[in-house]
Order: C-alpha cells, then structure tokens, then sequence
C-alpha cells in the first residue's frame, strides 16, 4: 500500500468521541477525502469487534485499489499514518521541534481523558478530585 492518495479511506466514528474527531479534523485540513461509518458503541456490530482489537473508535479502514484492506486503530497512529503519507506535513522538519510536537498531542490526550473522568464523577469527592485535576493541567498548558 502506499500514499493515501491511492487509497479508498472510511473512518469508524462515535459521535462523541473527541479521538475521532481528532482524525477528521486532520483529515478534512490534508484535504483527504473519506468516508464516516458511525457506529453505536454501546451495541458494537460484529464487524467493528472484529476490526478493532480494542472495541473503540476511531478506526480508520485503508482499502487500495485492488481491493486489499487494513484497519489502523488509535486516533494518535492514525494521524502519524496521515503525516507519512500526505503532503504538507503538520509537524516541523526538525527531530527536536517534532518531538516537542508529540508531546503536546500526549498532553492534549490526558485532557480529554480527565475531562471524560470529570463528566463521569460519581459523586462530589471524585468530581472535586477530577476538577482539582484538570485546573493543574490546563495551568501547565497556560504557563507553556
């Protein structure tokens, strides 16, 4: 398989999920057309079990132009398979920079995580918890 160029793309969405929007995003600003196939994550069809070891979205399924298939699972290897593959890149040239770059992406990912964490709060200490959490996150990233 190569560049995407080639390639017949359809990403496995949950409408909530922020992971998936995170690949169209990156999608729709390469200016990569592709197909959305939502699925209900509470009643995931046998298909999707079977194509993403995990249960969760995003998915993004390959398909060349014989036909063969592949299935990349996790939204963070997804957008480096769409670095590699496409023209103008969203990260610098430089190893260092690059890696400063990865790093963001791991933080803005813990985020999501404990805002998740935080909607999800089963009562007023863990709320509190979480919210303690997330300012101490959202300091660092502003102090940066």
């Amino acid at each position: 398989m190569s560049g995407v160029s080639d390639m017949q793309l359809t990403l496995i969405s949950h409408h909530l999920c922020p992971y998936v929007q995170r690949a169209a995003i990156a999608l729709a600003e390469k200016q990569v057309p592709f197909e959305r196939v939502w699925i209900d994550l509470s009643n995931k069809p046998d298909w999707f079990r079977r194509i993403s070891p995990l249960g969760k979205v995003p998915v993004l399924v390959v398909r060349d132009a014989e036909g063969r298939e592949a299935c990349i699972f996790e939204s963070a290897v997804i957008l480096e398979y769409l670095e590699e593959t496409t023209a103008a890149p969203f990260h610098p040239g430089e190893p260092l920079e690059r890696a400063r770059h990865r790093g963001w992406i791991e933080l803005g990912s813990q985020v999501l995580n404990a805002i998740w964490r935080f909607y999800s709060a089963t009562d007023e200490i863990v709320f509190e918890k979480e919210w303690a959490g997330l300012e101490a996150m959202f300091a660092r990233i502003e102090r940066n």
